[in-house]
């Protein structure tokens, strides 16, 4: 039923995510998720709902693809969405996978954009 390898591959992941959030030291949430949506390894804080973030996270970046095919943009890269209480990025993994990244406002957006490129260029091979 389950992959014997899953629990190697989430630690495996989870690690790659630890020395991102290190690295980027204002980011307050991740998720890693298929482009269907569904959660592979997160780390948000109590109260959140992981699954629905993912959703949304999946949704807004095939929007967001189709409108950068759509203005003839070329391939889309990732997506920075500012608001009120901080940054949130959302850059694919691979074919396979979408990393979203939540930070405090007062975090350097391209420290924010860096660690969510080296991550997700160190994850993409492994899914």
């Amino acid at each position: 039923m389950f992959d014997p390898n899953f629990d190697e591959l989430q630690g495996k992941l989870r690690e790659i995510m630890e020395e991102a959030t290190s690295l980027a030291a204002g980011v307050r949430a991740w998720l890693l998720l298929s482009k269907e949506g569904l959660p592979i390894a997160s780390a948000v804080p109590h109260g959140l709902e992981e699954a629905e973030i993912a959703a949304m996270s999946a949704s807004i970046l095939g929007v967001a693809d189709l409108a950068a095919e759509r203005l003839d943009q070329g391939t889309l890269e990732e997506v920075l969405i500012t608001n009120e209480q901080g940054l949130i990025i959302l850059r694919g993994a691979g074919e396979k996978a979408i990393l979203v990244l939540a930070a405090r406002k007062d975090m350097k957006t391209g420290l924010l954009v860096y660690a969510a490129k080296t991550a997700s260029e160190k994850i993409a091979p492994m899914l």
